[in-house]
């Protein structure tokens, strides 16, 4: 995997969050290994590039402004967490793992999916299990996917995470049984059965008695008399 993204950070103030992204900041915490907590803060919008670029799965180099005390040299990180606004969807915070470049770790890969179209052409659905697969490697040999083929797959029958190869220099931590996919017939018809039955209204129902509830409700939360 390849570390083309740069990303610049400064120091901040640990707190005041709202304050830096209300200035076009989002807060940013660095650390790891023999490395203490740096607060930091990074542009929304170089971050967001960066982002784009594939620095949310991969390696980027991250250089620090007005570092004082810190090394001056380039530091190679990847994402450990993003904080996004429910709604918005824009980042909050962002934690940063400083990585050895000499020492294996453990991150999330893609999984990608090849042969789809020849598998779907005939009576089939793609059954998804896992997405990505847990990798132990050297930070250099991340990759950026794995590839599953899986064009030549009867219908029912399944790939599970012995059946991937894995790049050299990686080791995948997934269990071995773990599914990635399953072809599968459609079930459109007995979809359709299902959301008709759920329309269908149970004439025996009872009518509901909103007098006998307001009643009820009233004896529950009694008006308190006025004090004498």
């Amino acid at each position: 995997m390849s570390q083309d993204i740069t990303l610049s950070a400064s120091l901040r103030e640990p707190g005041h969050p709202r304050r830096l992204r209300r200035e076009g900041f989002v807060p940013v915490i660095l650390y790891g290994q023999n490395v203490d907590n740096i607060a930091l803060k990074v542009d929304e919008y170089d971050l967001q590039k960066a982002l784009s670029a594939g620095g949310d799965r991969g390696l980027m180099n991250l250089t620090i402004k007005d570092n004082g005390d810190l090394a001056e040299e380039d530091r190679v990180v990847m994402v450990r967490e993003i904080q996004r606004h429910p709604v918005t969807r824009d980042v909050l915070h962002l934690d940063l793992y400083q990585v050895d470049m000499d020492t294996r770790l453990t991150t999330e890969v893609p999984i990608r999916l090849l042969g789809v179209e020849k598998a779907t052409s005939g009576i089939a659905v793609v059954q998804r299990g896992l997405r990505e697969l847990t990798v132990e490697c050297l930070p250099v040999a991340i990759p950026d996917y794995i590839e599953v083929e899986i064009g030549e797959l009867e219908l029912g029958e399944s790939i599970v995470v012995a059946d991937v190869e894995a790049p050299e220099g990686v080791e995948i931590m997934n269990e071995p049984d773990d599914n990635i996919i399953t072809l599968v017939q459609p079930r459109m018809e007995e979809e359709e059965e299902e959301e008709e039955e759920e329309l269908l209204i149970d004439e025996d129902m009872e009518p509901e008695l909103i007098g006998e509830e307001d009643e009820d409700e009233e004896e529950e939360f009694p008006e308190e008399e006025p004090p004498a």
